[in-house]
């Protein structure tokens, strides 16, 4: 088998268990009529990560441990994630296992609690958020679905005779390009497909990070090298904010949808100029450029990441929009919405011989409305029909945390 069979068969082989336990928690209930089934998508950096001890070509078998995340990314174990291309870290095979669950730290713990509470059977689907989301989406698609279907047949009622899809965050942009498959039989059945404080034209805290790295690691690594293993990643590339032709294209609805926090401009311009700076488009001026050079930047995975934007961003097909549903948060305090969101940026040039450790970022960013991570202007899509667009408020919203918000699951119940 090539590496990439081999890694789909092994992370198969961890979801078959989870499916295994999905089945004994249906068939514990007696419930016969009414029953609801969700398959849920963690966010960004949210499900749990296992890499192999032994390169691929070793085994199988393999013997996993926990690559993201436990207290030894404090001890260099973050040098793991980076991959090359899209092979793992040393060939060493990583898969997901459910969502991330921390002793201090459950960000869903609140939604399964909820799903407990109101009988409703829920399915965790953990992926690998390191790499292109759309090879997610061909997987579940392709090879997760038939094996859900063939494994939990004996069900009564079947589960996919109303399954909902729910995504949170980085996991609604899988459920948005899983749905543009509008032939695909599996889509045609599902009841409905929701993101929860999902970007369909992109997030305000990416594009730093190819300059600075990731802030909270700071204690464990340098800028430099956190630089390196953020660019190896396919799937960040696909978290900027929207190039130039999507903007082109949904720009004026974007601007012009009043009730629901519009883009006033680009959302991404030049220091001093003032002239549109697409992260899509690493332009050169004056011997400067937009991107360091010589820390691992991938054009390759730019260039995808571009596609896979476009393809977040367009319409769906009408029989699909009309069961797609947008819930996203708006902080607000006594005195109304607070801007304490990223909503644009300016971008500086930089020299070629950039170097993190010993220079600041040319991103300086922008506050507007938004649930504290993402802009409200961009967890909407614009071609969805306004009726489908859930906007929440308060101030208690909070973007890692909503998936368990009562506001959000008394919006989840109404529509899966």
């Amino acid at each position: 088998m090539t590496y990439d069979q081999t890694r789909d068969s092994e992370q198969l082989s961890y979801l078959d268990d989870a499916i295994g336990d999905f089945i004994s928690r249906y068939n514990s209930k007696f419930q016969t009529t009414n029953r609801r089934t969700v398959i849920f998508f963690p966010g960004a950096m949210g499900s749990h990560l296992l890499q192999a001890s032994t390169a691929e070509p070793y085994g199988p078998p393999y013997f996993y441990s926990t690559l993201w995340v436990d207290g030894l990314i404090a001890l260099g174990a973050a040098t793991n994630l980076q991959m090359q291309g899209d092979v793992d870290y040393l060939q060493q095979i990583v898969v997901a296992d459910g969502p991330l669950d921390l002793l201090i730290f459950r960000p869903y713990q609140g939604f399964i609690d909820w799903c407990d509470d109101n009988n409703i059977d829920y399915f965790i689907f953990g992926w690998d958020w390191r790499r292109d989301p759309g090879k997610t989406a061909d997987f579940f698609l392709n090879i997760f679905m038939p094996r859900f279907e063939q494994l939990v047949g004996a069900c009564n009622p079947h589960p996919l005779l109303h399954l909902s899809l729910v995504g949170h965050s980085f996991g609604g942009m899988v459920v948005k390009l899983i749905l543009n498959r509008s032939s695909n039989p599996y889509v045609q059945l599902f009841h409905s497909g929701v993101t929860v404080a999902s970007p369909f034209y992109g997030h305000g805290g990416q594009l730093a990070r190819y300059f600075i790295g990731e802030p909270d690691l700071y204690a464990f690594y340098s800028k430099r090298d956190l630089v390196r293993i953020v660019s190896s990643l396919a799937g960040g590339y696909t978290l900027m904010f929207l190039d130039k032709v999507t903007y082109g294209l949904y720009g004026d609805a974007l601007k012009n949808d009043d009730q629901y926090f519009p883009l006033a401009n680009y959302p991404v311009l030049d220091a001093t100029t003032r002239a549109i700076a697409d992260p899509y488009v690493p332009a050169t001026s004056g011997g400067k450029v937009r991107y360091p050079q010589n820390y691992g930047f991938n054009p390759g995975h730019l260039a995808r990441g571009k596609l896979v934007c476009q393809n977040v961003a367009a319409p769906l097909a009408p029989s699909i929009n009309d069961k797609f549903f947008n819930i996203r948060g708006v902080q607000t305090d006594n005195n109304g919405v607070v801007d304490g969101t990223v909503n644009n940026q300016t971008w500086e040039w930089i020299a070629p011989d950039f170097n993190p450790d010993n220079r600041s970022s040319p991103i300086v960013d922008y506050l507007g409305p938004g649930d504290g991570t993402l802009p409200a202007w961009s967890t909407r899509l614009i071609s969805a029909p306004a009726g489908n667009i859930i906007t929440l408020s308060g101030n208690d919203i909070d973007h890692m945390w909503m998936m368990g918000h009562p506001q959000v699951t008394n919006a989840l119940d109404a529509v899966i």
